[in-house]
């Protein structure tokens, strides 16, 4: 896609997410309003009373980390006609090269009013570029029909996946054996060596279990289920308590669900300290 900059990549992710939530609509039988695929900054409406946030802190919507992209070098995108919600994973080229993951969820109201904006952005060096500035386009892929789970059970596997994240104990039968984890592009199951959690290869299961430093992972919320690609996006406030100061990460990931399992987790993980609640309680 053509290079991007600083306020252009913010402008046209809210366009493509509008454009991607009115295709949504249309495939489903509902009658579109006009996409705001035209103009530029005029075509962006963001109501007064939206809630703007980056990694929980509100932030005015031009002192985001997008005002730091330089290039957008690959992205996807995942809507929901029911909640009204869109997101973007973003693999960028910031001002000064090194890479950064952004997810941007957008609540698009009536009239195609952005009411919540929601942004995690890691741009720590745990970022791998070969992963984030090339997502791979098959997250997105439409499953066959007897590959699908309804709405419900996918969240309902996603909400077991974050009750584990507090008992640590996995539900097996919910992943697929060859399951893999990543936090911005680093792979975390099944591969020794990660910076981010250590420890001896494990599988998606059993990096759950154990004695793990986090729990409980509170604040959960499912933005965005789409049925026909298996695709949950949940974020939750995971806590730390056992360190001498206490610290949470903020957890924004993407499950894929293939034949009624997680085949991949793609997570954006913020540490933080003294962060009580990630906002958008409304």
């Amino acid at each position: 896609m053509e290079a991007l900059t600083g306020w252009d990549a913010q402008i046209w992710l809210t366009l493509q997410a509008k454009w991607d939530l009115w295709h949504v609509m249309k495939a489903r039988g509902s009658r579109p309003k006009a996409a705001a695929t035209t103009g530029r900054a005029s075509s962006i409406a963001i109501a007064d009373y939206a809630e703007i946030r980056e990694n929980a802190a509100i932030v005015p919507i031009g002192n985001t980390t997008w005002a730091r992209v330089k290039t957008v070098r690959s992205i996807v995108s995942i809507a929901d006609v029911f909640t009204g919600n869109v997101v973007s994973r973003a693999g960028v080229e910031l001002i000064d090269g090194t890479p950064g993951y952004l997810s941007t969820r957008l609540k698009v109201v009536r009239g195609g009013r952005v009411m919540d904006v929601e942004i995690s952005a890691d741009t720590s060096p745990r970022v791998v570029s070969s992963y984030v500035w090339k997502l791979d386009p098959s997250f997105t892929t439409v499953l066959p029909a007897d590959q699908r789970l309804s709405r419900v059970a996918l969240e309902a596997l996603a909400r077991r996946y974050f009750h584990s994240l507090s008992t640590h104990h996995a539900v097996l039968a919910d992943f697929e054996t060859n399951c893999n984890r990543y936090h911005s592009g680093q792979q975390i199951t099944n591969l020794a060596g990660n910076t981010v959690e250590g420890g001896p290869p494990r599988t998606c299961a059993g990096s759950l279990e154990g004695t793990p430093p986090w729990g409980p992972a509170t604040e959960q919320r499912f933005p965005v289920i789409d049925p026909e690609r298996g695709l949950v996006f949940a974020v939750t406030l995971l806590h730390y308590l056992q360190a001498p100061t206490p610290s949470q990460m903020y957890v924004s990931e993407v499950f894929k669900v293939v034949g009624g399992r997680i085949v991949r987790i793609d997570n954006i993980g913020v540490m933080m300290k003294g962060v009580s609640s990630l906002g958008f309680v409304h």
